[in-house]
């Protein structure tokens, strides 16, 4: 079962405590990887560990939590907002947020907000899968493809021959086996769930590896791996203990 990865955004340590608490203890499929009790330490959190959800407290001291959305551009993680006054919903829904809870935090709530988390999740990873189905049924084969918009098209690449992915603003760098480079007009976020379910890594926010192309792995800091091509990929610090564990058994 695929981790939910989440941070928790709160300057009440214990209400930060008691929400951790109720997520270990009830949502196994939950990871916490990191906490903040303010804005400024959030974004700091956020943007460091990539999480897929974010509970965020909207009341707090020096900016409020609806501020962190000022300091992302592009948002590619799902938040919960957590709040002791119901006022704030109204803003929250606004916002696009995923769902609000009221604190005291209600165990069926949380449990109900996440599963809408993963409901979500699925719809967008049934829409991802529609489109490289698409390509192999379109083609009459039964390899696995991946559609990737191009100026003039569309190009059909088989998932077993991408080499890496690396994001560049807002756009993503595919690299084939042999050589090929083809630049598409998404955010490497659009595609990193769909390439991890082939077993591809995340090795940095702006980098997703196949392990199968990876060749070296320097643990000297910064950490890389070093593709088959000779490119070297930094490897962000909280992902290189677990990475040497997930190459050993590929």
């Amino acid at each position: 079962m695929q981790k939910i990865r989440a941070v928790i955004i709160e300057d009440e340590p214990q209400a930060r405590e008691m929400l951790g608490t109720l997520l270990v203890d009830y949502c196994q499929d939950v990871h916490i990887i990191g906490e903040a009790s303010n804005v400024k330490d959030g974004v700091a959190c956020i943007k460091k560990l990539m999480p897929d959800l974010v509970f965020l407290d909207i009341e707090m001291p020096n900016e409020k939590g609806l501020d962190l959305f000022k300091y992302f551009k592009n948002i590619d993680f799902e938040v919960i907002f957590t709040t002791a006054y119901d006022q704030y919903a109204v803003n929250a829904l606004r916002l696009s947020a995923l769902d609000y809870l009221l604190k005291p935090i209600d165990l069926n709530e949380l449990r109900d907000s996440l599963e809408s988390f993963r409901e979500k999740k699925r719809q967008a990873y049934i829409n991802q899968s529609l489109r490289y189905q698409f390509a192999a049924d379109h083609q009459n084969e039964p390899s696995k493809r991946i559609i990737l918009p191009s100026a003039e098209g569309y190009l059909f690449i088989e998932v077993k021959d991408i080499m890496y992915c690396q994001a560049e603003k807002s756009y993503t760098l595919f690299v084939v086996a042999g050589g090929q480079k083809h630049w598409v007009s998404k955010s490497i976020k659009e595609y990193a769930d769909l390439l991890e379910n082939f077993g591809f890594l995340r090795v940095h926010r702006s980098s997703i590896v196949n392990p199968k192309y990876v060749t070296k792995l320097i643990k000297s800091r910064p950490s890389a791996v070093v593709m088959k091509n000779g490119e070297k990929i930094t490897v962000s610090k909280n992902r290189r203990d677990d990475l040497m564990e997930e190459l050993m058994n590929v």
